[in-house]
C-alpha cells in the first residue's frame, strides 16, 4: 500500500496538459472590445474552451482564461466593458477583460447569440430556445445586470420544437430587435421575428420564400426598417420594416451578417468556408475566399471604427483583412489552440496532425519548433501516423 501511495502521488503533482504548437486552431465568437479598440477577444471551438486575446489588433495573440461546464456559442462585450458568453445552459460573465469568469447554470434554458445593446452600459440581449414542459419553444432573452439574471419570453409556441438562432439590435433606435430560427416539424420551417417597443411584444415577419432557418439577422446603422435576414439559400432584404422582402442573391447559410459602423453601405454574412461582401448595403453580393482556410466560419467582425479592417476565424485560426474584406490573412502569433487528429514519434522527430492546419514535426528535445511537413494528399486531415523502422512513417486519410 506504502508504494502505490508514493507511485500515484507525484503523478497527482502534475499540472493539466497545454499545448505547445504549432501555431493556430479553430477560433470563433472574435469580438472587439468597447474600451479599447486595438483589444480582441476570441474563444477557441474545442475543450475546455480557451479564452484568447490580443491587445494589437490581432497582430499577435494569448491565452488569458478557460471556460468550465461546457462551450460558449458567443461571446460579446457591454458598453460598460463587461464580457458575457452565452451557451447551452450556462451564461459566463467576466469584469476584467476576460480574467476570471463568473459560471451561471440555467435550467431547462439555452442560449445561442447575443448581442449587446448599442448604449444602455451593461443591457444584453440574446437568442435561444427554453422548456415550457412539454416542447422547446424559441426564446427572447433580455438582461440589464451585464448577464447575471434574464428575463425570458418565448417568442414562437406553435405546439413544435422551435429554436432561436440570431438575434439583432437596431443601432439607430434599439427598441427595434429581430428574432430568427426555426421551427421543427416534419420538416424545417425558418422563423424571424420583430420587436418595435424593446423585447415587449414580436411580431412574424419571416420572408415568405424562406427555406430551413434563418441563420443570421442585421438592421441597417442608421435606418431600422432597412432589414437583412439569411436563410440556408437565400439572402434577403427589406426596405419597409419586414412587411416585404426582396431576395438579393442566392448563397448559402448566411451566419451573422454584419454592418459595418465606418461604412453604413459595407455588409458581410459568411458561410462554412468562404465570407460574403456587399458595398450597397445589401443589395448585391459577392464571395470572397482569397486568403481564407479551414471551416466552419460562423463569425465576422468589421472593425468599430476602420472600414478597411474586418475581422473572422475558422478551424484553421484567426483571420484579418485589411482591404474591406476583399481578401485575408491569417494572423495566429502566440495562438494555440489546434486539435490533434495524429501524433507519432520517429527518429528524434516528434510528427503531429492538427485539423485543418496541417502536418508539422518538430526535433525532440526541451524546446519545439514547429515546421509544416509538404504532405501528398491535399483533400483531408491525416487521422492516424504510425512509425514503421527508424525512419518510415505511415499516414491514414482522413476520409479513408
Amino acid at each position: 500500500m506504502n508504494i502505490l501511495i508514493l507511485l500515484i502521488l507525484p503523478l497527482l503533482s502534475y499540472g493539466p496538459w497545454e499545448s505547445v504548437g504549432p501555431q493556430g486552431g479553430e477560433v470563433i465568437a472574435v469580438l472587439q472590445s468597447t474600451q479599447n479598440a486595438g483589444t480582441l477577444f476570441a474563444v477557441s471551438g474545442a475543450y475546455p474552451t480557451q479564452v484568447i486575446c490580443s491587445t494589437d489588433g490581432g497582430n499577435s495573440w494569448s491565452t488569458i482564461s478557460d471556460f468550465t461546464n461546457g462551450i460558449p456559442y458567443d461571446m460579446v462585450m457591454t458598453e460598460s466593458g463587461k464580457l458575457v458568453a452565452v451557451g447551452s445552459s450556462r451564461i459566463w460573465t467576466s469584469s476584467d477583460n476576460g480574467m476570471t469568469w463568473t459560471d451561471t447554470y440555467f435550467t431547462n434554458t439555452y442560449f445561442y447569440d447575443a448581442i449587446a445593446h448599442p448604449s444602455n452600459g451593461e443591457e444584453v440581449f440574446a437568442s435561444g430556445y427554453k422548456y415550457n414542459g412539454s416542447n422547446w419553444d424559441m426564446t427572447f432573452y433580455h438582461s440589464l445586470d451585464a448577464g447575471a439574471t434574464w428575463s425570458s419570453l418565448a417568442v414562437l409556441q406553435s405546439g413544435y420544437t422551435s429554436y432561436g438562432r440570431c438575434i439583432d439590435v437596431s443601432p439607430s433606435n434599439p427598441d427595434h430587435i429581430l428574432v430568427g430560427g426555426y421551427e421543427y416539424n416534419t420538416g424545417y420551417i425558418p422563423f424571424l421575428f420583430l420587436s418595435t417597443d424593446g423585447g415587449t411584444s414580436f411580431t412574424d415577419v419571416t420572408p415568405p420564400s424562406a427555406t430551413y432557418y434563418m441563420n443570421g439577422t442585421a438592421f441597417h446603422p442608421a435606418n431600422p426598417d432597412i432589414m437583412l435576414s439569411g436563410s440556408l439559400s437565400n439572402m434577403w432584404r427589406s426596405t419597409d420594416g419586414g412587411t416585404t422582402w426582396a431576395n438579393m442573391r442566392n448563397q448559402s447559410y448566411n451566419y451573422d451578417i454584419s454592418f459595418s459602423s465606418a461604412d453604413n453601405n459595407l455588409v458581410f454574412s459568411c458561410a462554412n468556408s468562404f465570407a460574403y461582401r456587399s458595398i450597397d448595403g445589401g443589395i448585391t453580393w459577392t464571395t470572397e475566399i482569397s486568403g481564407l482556410g479551414g471551416t466552419n466560419i460562423r463569425w465576422i467582425t468589421p472593425d468599430a471604427a476602420n472600414s478597411s479592417v474586418v475581422y473572422t476565424g475558422s478551424s484553421a485560426g484567426f483571420y484579418y483583412s485589411n482591404n474591406a474584406g476583399s481578401s485575408w490573412t491569417p494572423h495566429n502569433s502566440g495562438l494555440i489552440v489546434g486539435k490533434v487528429l495524429a501524433m507519432e514519434y520517429v527518429n528524434g522527430w516528434i510528427f503531429m496532425n492538427m485539423m485543418d492546419i496541417g502536418l508539422f514535426r518538430a526535433e525532440d528535445g526541451p524546446t519545439l519548433t514547429w515546421q509544416e511537413v509538404t504532405t501528398p494528399l491535399a483533400c483531408g486531415d491525416f487521422c492516424a501516423l504510425e512509425s514503421v523502422g527508424s525512419d518510415t512513417l505511415l499516414a491514414l486519410e482522413g476520409t479513408g
